[in-house]
């Protein structure tokens, strides 16, 4: 396998994303606490920002160790961070996928070009047969767009993509 340390940044039209680490603690912190939309890996966010620090020390850690990548969300046009997106499922020989993330709910609208961007990312780079999204709550803006990326479910809280 690829060693994961090239993969950034990746680009989208509108969004850049890069290692964690590229962002500041403070603005990592906010987005635990602020209204976000997320999915089942998000839902033990750090209250404090010391544990936040020792979060993205974790992330960053699996990363170099190419067991997921991690990747903090910035919009290109006003460096405004925006979300955290995670692919991960690499040592299940299932060949199944995971994709996590969280968004800052005042950035909804960014989660379609991001999902889009990232289900391509593994579908040049990896060998999963397919793509999951959990989420611990039905949401309507995150099942609209991985509907739109062509993600289907039976109960509003597991999508999966056949790549």
């Amino acid at each position: 396998m690829t060693s994961f340390e090239k993969f950034h940044p990746v680009l989208t039209a509108h969004y850049t994303l890069d290692w964690l680490t590229q962002t500041p603690v403070k603005q990592v912190d906010n987005l635990y606490t602020n209204p976000n939309i997320s999915t089942v890996a998000a839902e033990k966010l750090p209250t404090q920002i010391l544990d936040t620090v020792k979060r993205i020390n974790h992330i960053m850690q699996k990363v170099m160790n190419d067991k997921q990548l991690t990747w903090g969300v910035t919009d290109s046009n006003n460096q405004t961070f925006v979300g955290i997106i995670t692919i991960s499922g690499f040592d299940h020989p299932n060949q199944i996928g995971e994709l996590d993330f969280i968004v800052d709910q005042a950035h909804s609208e960014a989660l379609g070009e991001i999902v889009r961007r990232s289900i391509q990312f593994v579908a040049d780079h990896f060998n999963f047969n397919q793509l999951q999204v959990n989420l611990s709550v039905p949401n309507d803006v995150v099942q609209k767009s991985l509907i739109e990326n062509q993600f289907k479910t039976n109960d509003q809280k597991h999508f999966i993509l056949d790549l």
